[in-house]
């Protein structure tokens, strides 16, 4: 594949078998989806296979090296280093959640559209780093109560909570939990709520046969409206992400 392509680029669907890569290295960072197979990854001398399991990262000017020994397929992810710079905090492998595996999936079925223009690309390829890296923080560094208040969320997604309900579950005052969650996982409480509810809600999308209103109802929503203006209101928000992007990279 020619360096050319890879710049300009930024999602690339690849069928790959029997096939080795010298070591080399990008002015980028890169992301390696796995679809099917095992690709065999050296990356800054460290190796793993990127499957079902695992993602592949390369931060830009690391040496790397592949070997695909069977088929393969995967989606290399090209993510400029203006876009998100902080990415450099990531393991050069990652455990592949049910979440990611499911917008995968989705990727994959966009890049088989023709018509994907490069701004969707640029659109589904901010989305896609949100997911992998929110948050990068470790449940070591996370304090005990605030890991009591993220597991009642994580188990209350399908229904309607209160603060009140979350502080007590997670032995503090509603103040207190507020602070504290904000300032170890970057979101308020209801907020992240909300982003469990949309992850699932993708996950779901992607990956099942339900109804818009079987999915909106299995993540909290009674309104379908409500669901409806949420999934919008994330679609803008990726819209003025690139555009703030855009300006960045042409001041």
């Amino acid at each position: 594949m020619s360096d050319d392509l890879l710049k300009h680029s930024l999602l690339i669907d690849i069928n790959c078998c029997d096939l080795e890569s010298p070591s080399h290295s990008h002015d980028f960072h890169q992301l390696i989806l796995p679809i099917s197979g095992d690709l065999q990854l050296e990356i800054a001398g460290q190796q793993a296979k990127v499957n079902n399991d695992v993602i592949g990262y390369v931060s830009a000017s690391n040496k790397h090296t592949f070997v695909a020994e069977q088929e393969n397929r995967f989606i290399l992810a090209n993510v400029p280093l203006a876009w998100r710079e902080t990415l450099r905090e990531l393991p050069p492998f990652l455990p592949l959640t049910p979440t990611i595996k499911s917008y995968i999936f989705f990727i994959s079925c966009q890049l088989q559209d023709s018509a994907v223009s490069a701004l969707n690309q640029e659109q589904i390829l901010a989305m896609l780093l949100d997911l992998i890296s929110t948050p990068l923080s470790t449940s070591e560094q996370i304090d005990k109560r605030i890991l009591l208040a993220k597991t009642f969320l994580d188990d209350h997604v399908a229904t309607s909570v209160s603060l009140d309900q979350v502080a007590v579950a997670a032995h503090l005052s509603v103040r207190q939990l507020s602070q504290l969650f904000k300032e170890q996982l970057g979101f308020t409480p209801l907020n992240y709520l909300r982003e469990q509810r949309m992850k699932k809600a993708l996950t779901l999308l992607t990956h099942s046969t339900l109804s818009i209103t079987t999915i909106a109802e299995s993540v909290g929503y009674r309104n379908l409206s409500a669901f409806s203006d949420r999934l919008i209101n994330i679609l803008v928000a990726v819209q003025e992400f690139i555009a703030r992007l855009a300006n960045n990279n042409s001041g």
